[in-house]
């Protein structure tokens, strides 16, 4: 089991990234490695639209799970950085586990509402749950920069 009193902050960014593949695989296991092309992976979106043995609906969430993947990417080192950051102003461990595990569940549920929800009616709460996780690396810094002022 995790040991909450230890610093675990620092191997939650391997697990972060690992997080950003889990969508890709999905999309590529859900349309089929006959649309997939690793020789070529940036025309998978256009070889998936032209596939007629995928259905809309899946095309679709395949697209968002792309998408996801691609955000998580994105962010990764913003993230990365903003731990060590932490670390390096040595915030006390509850903090750096508070956030970073924090930061992990929220990018897990966004990668969830990215793939599973369909209605733009929803589609705030993705929105919603992107800034929360922005929140959590912005505190990193926050905090990581006061802790510094006062050194």
């Amino acid at each position: 089991m995790l040991d909450f009193s230890q610093n675990l902050s620092l191997f939650t960014v391997p697990a972060a990234f690992g997080l950003t593949l889990l969508p890709h695989l999905y999309a590529v296991g859900s349309a089929g490695f006959n649309v997939y092309d690793n020789s070529n992976p940036r025309a998978y979106r256009d070889t998936l639209m032209k596939d007629t043995s995928v259905d809309k609906v899946r095309k679709q969430r395949i697209l968002r799970s792309e998408a996801a993947s691609l955000n998580g990417i994105e962010t990764i080192g913003l993230y990365a950085a903003s731990v060590l950051a932490g670390n390096y102003a040595q915030l006390d461990t509850a903090t750096l586990n508070s956030l970073s595990i924090g930061y992990l569940i929220s990018r897990v549920a966004y990668t969830l509402s990215y793939i599973l929800i369909q209605n733009r009616r929803l589609s705030w709460l993705r929105t919603a749950i992107w800034q929360v996780s922005s929140i959590y690396i912005a505190t990193f810094w926050i905090k990581a920069g006061f802790k510094l002022q006062l050194v």
